[in-house]
């Protein structure tokens, strides 16, 4: 899961507070970095604004690197060349179960595998944290 994805998790988790309330909280100055931070497809470079999101949300630093370290669009092009490699994958989902299968299909939003036992599972993207190639 990128940190942005992670950050948007974390910040439902403290009941959804608006972008501008997590920045004052925060000590960030510009409520527009955080929103980014939220937003943007690749690795945050901001190491500051790392710092202080983690100490706010009473993280480690070293998951907002792991976090940081997988962003939407590393994943992306993973799923797109397993595509069209038909490779199979393992998806690392948020509650800790792994899914392995070979992607049929997949947008922005979800990933379509095929399952060893020919069932289709579609995926939320949002919602796997780590993938790897089987």
């Amino acid at each position: 899961m990128s940190l942005s994805d992670h950050l948007r998790y974390l910040r439902a988790m403290k009941g959804g507070l608006h972008i501008s309330e997590v920045a004052l909280a925060a000590g960030v100055a510009k409520v527009v970095d955080v929103n980014l931070a939220e937003k943007q497809y690749r690795p945050l470079a901001d190491e500051g604004l790392m710092e202080k999101l983690a100490a706010y949300y009473g993280r480690s630093l070293d998951e907002f690197h792991w976090h940081n370290a997988r962003s939407r669009k590393q994943f992306t092009y993973f799923i797109s060349q397993a595509m069209q490699n038909e490779t199979a994958v393992s998806l690392v989902m948020r509650h800790g179960e792994t899914i392995t299968g070979t992607v049929e299909d997949w947008d922005m939003a979800c990933v379509a595998l095929r399952l060893a036992n020919g069932r289709l599972l579609i995926v939320q993207r949002h919602a796997v944290i780590d993938w790897s190639t089987e």
